[in-house]
C-alpha cells in the first residue's frame, strides 16, 4: 500500500523536512495501520495520533517536555511517609481530631507532587497553542479559529483515551470515530506541511 499524495507530502514534510523521522515513520506506520485494520491498530493509531498532537512541535522547537513520572514522585513520598499518620488523628481538647504534624521533607515532596501534575496540565495545553503558532502563523492563541480548535482537541481527547490497552474489543462506532479522527488530524498536518513548502519557496 503506496502513500497518496496528501500523505506523502505530510511523510516528507515530518520525515526530511522537520529532519524528525520517527514522526514520519510513526504516522506512515498509523496510515498503513489504519487501511489494514491490523491487530491492536486501533491502540496504535491513537497512541501515534496522540504523540504527534502532544510532542511534534515541542521537539521540533526543542522545548523540554516528558510527562509525569507520577510513580517516582509517589515513590518518593512513600519513602518518608509514616504509616501511624494514616490510621488516628490527634485527640484535642475538645475531642475532635485535628492534623498530624507533618515534617517539611514529607511536605515538600506532597507540594513537589502537586506543582508537577500542575506543570503537566499547563504543557498539555500549550502543546496545543505551540503547534498552531509554529506550524500555522498562529502567534497569539486567541486568533486560532474557534472550529480548528474544538477539531483539535476532540481529537486529541479521542486519541488520549483510546491510546492503552484495555480488556475487551473495540466497537464499530469507535472505528469509524478512529478514522474521522485520524483524517483531522492528517488534515492539520498537511495545512502546516503545505504552508512551510509555501515559506521556504517564497
Amino acid at each position: 500500500m503506496t502513500l497518496n499524495k496528501e500523505q506523502q507530502r505530510v511523510y516528507d514534510w515530518l520525515k526530511q523536512e522537520l529532519s524528525l523521522p520517527v514522526f514520519g515513520n510513526a504516522y506512515k506506520g498509523a496510515i498503513l495501520f489504519l487501511n489494514q485494520e491490523s491487530d491492536g491498530y486501533i491502540t496504535f493509531v491513537s497512541h501515534t495520533g496522540r504523540d504527534l498532537m502532544n510532542a511534534l512541535a515541542s521537539t521540533y522547537k526543542g522545548v523540554e517536555g516528558g510527562r509525569v513520572q507520577y510513580p517516582d514522585l509517589v515513590d518518593g513520598i512513600k519513602d518518608v511517609w509514616k504509616s501511624e499518620w494514616r490510621d488516628h488523628g490527634i485527640e484535642s481538647s475538645t475531642d475532635e481530631k485535628s492534623g498530624h504534624l507533618i515534617p517539611y521533607q514529607a511536605c515538600q515532596k506532597i507540594t513537589d507532587l502537586i506543582d508537577k501534575h500542575e506543570s503537566g496540565r499547563s504543557r498539555n495545553s500549550d502543546a496545543d497553542s505551540l503547534f498552531f503558532s509554529t506550524f500555522l502563523d498562529y502567534s497569539i492563541k486567541d486568533k486560532i479559529p474557534g472550529n480548528f480548535l474544538k477539531d483539535w482537541k476532540s481529537a486529541k481527547r479521542w486519541f488520549v483515551a483510546h491510546a492503552h490497552l484495555r480488556k475487551g474489543d473495540f466497537s464499530k462506532d469507535e472505528k469509524i470515530d478512529l478514522a474521522k479522527y485520524f483524517s483531522n488530524l492528517h488534515s492539520f498536518l498537511y495545512v502546516a506541511a503545505s504552508s512551510q513548502y509555501e515559506r521556504i519557496r517564497n
